[in-house]
């Protein structure tokens, strides 16, 4: 019988698991909707008045933007793991990131603000060409797909706290203690797959909006930041692509 401690993390990660498909599917939407060609204009704020109405929405995006990050890297610390675990919850530290994560995501969706002229960096109309409309669309859900393909390998039942909270209920170790070392050093500093294929969501848009290049920039500096692949990464991936070819060679043969 589950313990009131095993019960609630149960919730918490299927909790965890829905909050981060709905929120990355609204971002992904968020970020692939095309932006119409009009109103907009192609110039820059000339005065007080143009400049104060252009910089007032992105103030408040600014805003949800860095709670984002903050939350997205505070909640990593080793303080709050402690705290998790004096209150009891340590088998929910996963999924208690991933919904906090998600609910910053969603409080950026809901609130984000664009400027009533919306000055564009670039704009190209999709509306008038259908191959264009589907190639920046095509591009966003291929990236998607690949951020998708590349959590499963990184054990994404781990990574939502799903697996936590099955091996505790089945008196097993904690799953990281069955990775290798190697494994675990990696997965401390990424844990996100494809810097590529997020870029390329973030940038590939019509319409570069002064708003939509704050939201890209940002965050593609904190990937760049945060991820801090090393040396001893890379060979860990050349060994175990070696390991792979072998094991095919042996299959085939």
């Amino acid at each position: 019988m589950l313990s009131f401690k095993q019960l609630v993390c149960s919730v918490l990660s299927i909790l965890s698991f829905m909050s981060v498909f709905y929120s990355v599917g609204k971002l992904g939407i968020f970020l692939a909707t095309p932006n119409p060609a009009q109103p907009s204009t192609q110039g820059f704020p000339m005065n007080r008045s143009e400049l104060r109405a252009a910089l007032f929405p992105l103030f408040f995006n600014t805003i949800w933007v860095v709670l984002f990050v903050l939350q997205h890297s505070a909640m990593r610390a080793e303080v709050v793991q402690r705290v998790w675990k004096a209150i009891g919850l340590e088998l929910a530290e996963r999924s208690l990131y991933n919904i906090a994560s998600s609910y910053c995501l969603l409080l950026l969706l809901k609130n984000w603000k664009s400027s009533p002229t919306q000055y564009r960096l670039w704009f190209f109309d999709v509306e008038e060409n259908k191959t264009l409309w589907w190639l920046m669309v095509g591009s966003h859900v291929l990236c998607w797909i690949v951020v998708y393909g590349g959590t499963l390998m990184v054990d994404l039942p781990e990574l939502m706290g799903l697996k936590h909270v099955y091996y505790d209920i089945n008196d097993l170790a904690p799953p990281m203690s069955y990775k290798s070392r190697d494994l675990q050093d990696y997965y401390k500093r990424y844990r996100h797959p494809s810097f590529v294929a997020l870029s390329v969501v973030l940038w590939f848009t019509n319409g570069m909006t002064v708003d939509r290049f704050l939201l890209a920039l940002v965050w593609s500096v904190y990937m760049y930041l945060a991820w801090n692949t090393t040396q001893a990464d890379l060979k860990y991936h050349q060994l175990q692509l070696e390991r792979k070819r072998a094991e095919l060679v042996h299959v085939t043969k």
